[in-house]
């Protein structure tokens, strides 16, 4: 099978759909993902896997909490998760018996707190 030249067209053609491709693979994720208004705390609501579920935890933990003070909290978090991520943190938590019980759920106290973060903003 031979296979001819190909005119200047086609390889623009090519090309554009290529880079059409390769952004739809590296950031098309971006498009699906679920949109929150702005909040003071995105940097740390960001290394939640699903922030609607999460969210749903922390009321559940702020049931518990009536002086849940958030900028402490999240000053407390950011500190914290600045040593490593978020499964360190957890996993510290519970080695050193931090934990956190709100309706049936058994948290390590990050994550709880984290949670409850994620409650306050969507709220």
């Amino acid at each position: 099978m031979k296979l001819g030249k190909m005119s200047r067209r086609q390889v623009v053609i090519a090309g554009g759909a290529a880079a059409v491709a390769a952004f739809a693979i590296v950031e098309g994720h971006h498009l699906w993902k679920a949109r929150y208004a702005p909040s003071p705390y995105d940097d740390l609501l960001l290394k939640l896997d699903d922030r609607d579920a999460d969210a749903q935890i922390g009321e559940a933990v702020l049931a518990d909490l009536p002086d849940f003070d958030a900028k402490a909290v999240a000053a407390k978090l950011r500190t914290q998760l600045s040593r490593g991520a978020l499964s360190d943190a957890v996993a510290a938590d519970a080695a050193a018996g931090r934990i956190t019980e709100a309706n049936g759920w058994v948290l390590p106290e990050s994550l709880a707190m984290l949670c409850a973060l994620a409650a306050k903003a969507n709220g």
